[in-house]
């Protein structure tokens, strides 16, 4: 019996009809893919090129399916070689033994923004058993790994406080145990020089009559030449000593600060640097100082935060030892949460991992042999905290290191400005130094009138202290100018004079400058009325 031929038509019918059902299916499987809105399915050849990248995927990396598959390597999406190295060698396993792997790497979105990512990798086989490729599906988990690292370093910051208040309590005990002896110690030693000096005569006319004679084992000749040494020795140990017990008991009393006013963070930077001046001179150190302007003010104690910038600054400039040396100090804001911050960088030696855990720790120092006590941070570190600051550290063995300094700020606290105007060199100098010394306001200056007028027009202060009689242009002439522009109308002014009689301070009370000091005035006084008028 002989076969039916094929029918083509029925052939061809039958091929188009597994040919939909095939696209059918793999519409299905993608809808079920595409479903997982917040997982990412990605498909790869052995050579990372992207076969298949579901909406997940566009969800989380930004990317859509059309920009990537058959576009894209797989690796656009690592950060660095330190993931591209993880991915590599999980690669090489899934081949060599077939079987999938986990793990937790850093990715990167279109926009850049860093992910980190929950990826597990399956090899994908074909008919032959044969790997071919990869199938990767991940889960952002960003936010959980960003709350972990929050977590961990308020816990570390919880373990350093209960350290620090442990050893503050440890401290003041010793301190006050050792302070009662050292000081009895350093009182008598100079006692002792004295009668040494006194006994000496005595003794060179006894030994010429006994020269074999000894003294505690020593004879004449060793003492004369040797014991003052050896008393100024035991003073300058005993000063050592008192001076650690003075540090330890400064050590323990920071955590509570209560003269604190509102101060500005770069007075404290620049009175710092004044007493740093001879360490920096004699270091041959270059020193830079980059200050951001209008810092807000900050509740704190100023000596206190001088103390701060002057502990870590000189530790900075120590920490070099070669003859290129820079300190470079930093102020500014953060925008994220409005903290004011000094940051303090050094190109020294760099801090050893060995210390980096203690070292705010008292007594860790790798300056033992030249007079380090390792106190000078440990007194910052608890200074920072009795201002409900923070204080953290980078460094590279060799590279240097950055201290910063965080402190927050006190709602809505503009720090004002002044400018003082007088051509009493003297005068101008000690009001300038008073109000941003004393007091925590941004203060320019000027000589004449004239050069008032020119600083009204771009400074435009809170505050113009004006004296009356100048040569060039006058302060009635000046307030004059005031009068005629309305930018300046908001502006408050106080007058002052060393002549109460003259026609011309009645003229510019009678134009509304009534606010009039005579000279000579009590400079806390006159302190005290600016703080009044700026707050008024």
């Amino acid at each position: 019996m002989r076969e039916k031929a094929p029918n083509p038509k029925a052939m061809a019918n039958e091929q188009k009809g597994v040919e939909e059902e095939l696209r059918e299916t793999n519409a299905f499987l993608k809808n079920i893919l595409d479903s997982s809105s917040s997982i990412s399915i990605i498909s790869t050849d052995l050579e990372g090129n992207i076969l298949f990248w579901n909406r997940g995927a566009e969800n989380i990396f930004g990317y859509r399916a059309e920009e990537m598959v058959g576009c894209q390597k797989i690796s656009a999406l690592y950060p660095d070689d330190e993931t591209r190295g993880i991915i590599q060698e999980i690669n090489s396993g899934i081949l060599r033994d077939k079987r999938g792997a986990s793990c937790r790497v850093r990715e990167v979105r279109k926009d850049d923004r860093p992910l980190w990512i929950n990826l597990n990798l399956t090899p994908r086989f074909n008919e032959k058993g044969q790997v071919v490729g990869v199938l990767g599906i991940g889960e952002d988990i960003t936010e959980q790994v960003e709350t972990e690292e929050t977590l961990k370093h308020s816990q570390e910051q919880l373990y350093q406080a209960q350290k620090m208040e442990a050893l503050g309590t440890l401290v003041a005990g010793a301190a006050h145990e050792i302070n009662n002896p050292i000081n009895l110690i350093m009182y008598n030693i100079p006692l002792v020089l004295k009668v040494w000096q006194d006994f000496l005569p005595v003794l060179k006319e006894r030994s010429s009559n006994e020269p074999d004679r000894k003294y505690g084992g020593l004879t004449y000749d060793f003492l004369k030449d040797n014991l003052f040494q050896l008393l100024s020795d035991m003073d300058m140990a005993a000063g050592r000593v008192a001076k650690i017990v003075t540090d330890l008991k400064g050590f323990a009393r920071q955590s509570n600060i209560t003269d604190k006013l509102a101060i500005h963070l770069n007075t404290a930077v620049k009175n710092a640097m004044r007493l740093a001046q001879t360490t920096v001179s004699t270091s041959g150190v270059q020193l830079e100082l980059d200050l951001a302007d209008d810092l807000p003010l900050m509740e704190g104690n100023l000596q206190s935060i001088e103390q701060i910038v002057l502990n870590v600054t000189i530790n900075a400039i120590q920490s070099i030892d070669h003859n290129e040396g820079m300190v470079k100090i930093v102020t500014g804001i953060q925008n994220r949460d409005g903290w004011i911050y000094v940051s303090i960088s050094d190109n020294g030696r760099g801090i050893s991992k060995t210390i980096s855990d203690r070292v705010f720790d008292p007594f860790v120092t790798t300056k033992q042999a030249e007079g380090g006590t390792g106190l000078g941070l440990s007194v910052s570190y608890s200074l920072v905290k009795a201002h409900d600051g923070e204080i953290t550290f980078h460094s590279r063995e060799g590279e240097g290191t950055t201290f910063t300094v965080l402190f927050p700020t006190g709602p809505n606290k503009k720090t004002a400005r002044v400018l003082v105007v007088d051509d009493d060199k003297s005068m101008l100098e000690m009001l300038t130094k008073a109000l941003s010394t004393d007091r925590p306001y941004l203060v320019d200056n000027a000589s004449n009138g004239t050069e008032a007028c020119i600083r009204l027009g771009t400074y435009q202060p809170d505050l113009l202290i004006l004296d009356m009689f100048m040569p060039e242009m006058d302060g009635l002439e000046v307030c004059r100018a005031i009068k005629r522009e309305r930018e300046l109308s908001r502006m408050k002014v106080i007058i002052t004079t060393g002549r109460p009689e003259d026609p011309k301070v009645k003229e510019v009370s009678e134009l509304g400058f009534a606010n009039i000091h005579f000279k000579p005035f009590s400079l806390p006084d006159f302190l005290d009325e600016v703080d009044r008028v700026l707050k008024a």
